[in-house]
């Protein structure tokens, strides 16, 4: 039996997971490494690195252009593990050619975006994912399963925060970070659609009516804030309502004073759910029951997407993986709040140093677990420095921007 033939596109960020991923995979005996995509640019850099693949038979080309010239029809997947504003021109190309692709999360900087990866993929009649990492862990559908079920009642609203400084390193780290565009692309970068652009994806998943399904998005109301010295924001607080009658809640900044490892709440109508970032979930019962450990962290089993990917292109139909319909809808909430709100500076006499040299907001960490713990807008707890964005409707929400020009 063949194995899969995998073709992974860059070499620097996040492809080095790609790599180790994959790498993992060939030792295991489940794929090849058939060929690496290394820009002229990074043949320095990574020289060690690029012999090593050489060595251990795998092609190194250096754009994907040549890559799939000469080895589209060996390839059953091309992973992508590129900056956003690639990953529509990259995943239509390797469609187009084709080939399966896994892109990394997010999916694309825009809506329209996205639904042109959709219609590539049906077009091509071949398979594309996104590399959310969530929606690959068993623990996260078995916590939708049990939701699912109706043992704690209708769930009523999913909420989660994130406490992640950064520094201006992060922001200089390529082109387009900290950037609403680059050239004619949307980005739209910011906690909610970069860094913790998992956990809208999260719960927007995990909020659907049935197993594979995202909950779909018809309004959404947000504020967008900075503090540092970028376009785009680095704080946000944003409150979207479904057609399934749920609400998602998300608040987070980068320019909080304490780190605090970001977390979830599912409220139903007999219990909050605690879930952590490493999906372990605690149930605690409205009407006094003891606390129950659901999915201890002991047993959350750690799952990767490039494994799931390659499972799936390998024949493994029962393989959890994040289809472009389910990342849609996390998009779908960054295009509203970029709609809602424009992106405010936030007082400069708040400003101070936080973790590792990053500009920080007096009181950010204080004020992200607050709104969390409610589940209302920083506007809506009363802060002096907060402006409520505008409700957008979302039904048919199809092109970026709609309302608002940036």
């Amino acid at each position: 039996m063949n194995l899969p033939g995998v073709a992974i596109v860059g070499m620097g960020g996040y492809a080095a997971h790609h790599r180790s991923a994959v790498a993992g995979a060939v030792e295991g005996g489940r794929a090849e490494h058939i060929a690496q995509v290394a820009p002229p640019s990074d043949h320095e850099p990574f020289t060690d690195e690029l012999q090593a693949l050489r060595d251990a038979g795998t092609a190194i080309y250096d754009s994907l252009r040549e890559l799939l010239a000469a080895r589209r029809t060996e390839l059953d997947l091309v992973c992508v593990p590129t900056g956003i504003p690639l990953h529509r021109p990259m995943t239509v190309t390797i469609l187009e050619a084709g080939c399966n692709v896994l892109v990394e999360k997010p999916a694309a900087g825009c809506i329209q975006d996205v639904d042109a990866m959709i219609r590539a993929r049906d077009a091509a009649g071949r398979q594309a994912m996104v590399g959310f990492q969530h929606i690959y862990r068993p623990a996260t559908h078995q916590l939708k399963a049990e939701l699912l079920s109706g043992r704690f009642g209708r769930v009523r609203r999913l909420r989660g925060f994130g406490c992640w400084p950064r520094p201006a390193a992060y922001y200089e780290r390529n082109a387009w970070a900290g950037e609403l565009a680059a050239g004619d692309t949307w980005v739209l970068d910011g906690p909610h659609n970069n860094a913790l652009a998992h956990s809208v994806n999260f719960m927007c998943f995990v909020a659907g009516s049935t197993a594979e399904a995202s909950a779909q998005p018809v309004s959404i109301r947000a504020e967008l804030y900075r503090a540092k010295p970028i376009r785009t924001a680095d704080t946000v607080a944003m409150l979207a309502r479904t057609a399934e009658g749920v609400e998602i809640f998300f608040a987070a900044s980068h320019s909080v004073e304490k780190i605090r490892v970001p977390g979830f709440a599912v409220d139903t109508d007999t219990a909050v759910l605690d879930v952590g970032f490493d999906n372990s979930v605690t149930v605690r019962w409205k009407e006094g029951r003891p606390d129950e450990e659901l999915i201890p962290a002991t047993e959350v089993q750690e799952a990767s997407s490039v494994e799931g990917a390659i499972a799936r292109v390998g024949g493994d139909p029962s393989a959890k993986v994040c289809e472009l319909e389910v990342a849609r809808a996390q998009t779908l909430c960054t295009c509203g709040s970029f709609e809602s709100s424009p992106v405010r500076e936030l007082p400069t006499d708040l400003h101070l140093e936080g973790p590792n040299g990053a500009v920080a907001i007096d009181g950010m960490s204080a004020a992200v677990q607050a709104a969390f713990a409610e589940g209302r807008l920083f506007s809506d707890l009363g802060l002096d420095w907060a402006v409520p964005g505008e409700e957008i409707d979302l039904v048919d929400y199809r092109y970026f921007p709609t309302f608002r020009t940036l």
